[in-house]
């Protein structure tokens, strides 16, 4: 196996990422707000279940002590596991666990937000959110294997970074070959010069040590 970055590097990136991306996320969070009636509509949810769900929420991100906070957050999520509303606290609180260098925690949130938004009455848009970030922060751990699996199912067509991450997965199990292909699958997709720069890099790296 080829390692391009060593452990802590790995896992001072994805800290950094949700740092500085935090404004995106958060952007994430607001589309999956105001679309959050018309969503839970088309899923024939009834609109007192909708409106709990929203109350619990609202009350989660003003609790005032811990306790409270976690008692909300595992009601809103258990019990309104299929509603918009669980969605946003779970995106939240991932995020959040991350850039605490929380990354075993933040690794479990994420896999419950993928496992609530999967299946016919999930949420394709979310889904991919949460394998991305499964993937994302598998990798900084080292635990190579679990990033592919999380991005196996991906429900769209693959963009430039899934297929980085992609590579990345595949360079942490020795897959030297197969990751190059996902490299320059990202290179021929990425728009952003600096973006393909950085890839070929990695693509040179693999090279050089084979």
């Amino acid at each position: 196996m080829v390692t391009v970055r060593s452990d802590e590097e790995r896992v001072q990136s994805i800290i950094n990422f949700f740092k500085d991306y935090q404004l995106y996320i958060f952007s994430v969070i607001f589309v999956i707000a105001i679309s959050v009636g018309g969503y839970l509509f088309s899923n024939n949810l009834k609109t007192n279940q909708i409106q709990a769900a929203k109350m619990i929420y609202e009350n989660w991100q003003i609790a005032s002590s811990q306790q409270e906070s976690d008692e909300l957050f595992e009601d809103l999520t258990v019990n309104f596991s299929n509603t918009g509303y669980s969605y946003l606290a779970l995106l939240k609180k991932g995020s959040d666990l991350a850039k605490e260098n929380n990354l075993e925690g933040s690794l479990e949130v994420f896999y419950q937000l993928k496992e609530s938004s999967d299946g016919f009455f999930g949420n394709n848009l979310i889904n991919d959110i949460a394998r991305t970030n499964i993937a994302r922060i598998s990798i900084a751990l080292g635990l190579f294997e679990d990033a592919l699996s999380a991005l196996e199912k991906y429900s769209n067509d693959e963009d430039a970074y899934t297929h980085e991450l992609k590579g990345d997965a595949l360079s942490g199990v020795g897959s030297n070959e197969l990751a190059i292909q996902q490299y320059q699958s990202a290179i021929d997709k990425y728009t952003d010069n600096g973006l393909k720069n950085l890839v070929e890099l990695k693509i040179n790296n693999l090279e050089t040590n084979e």
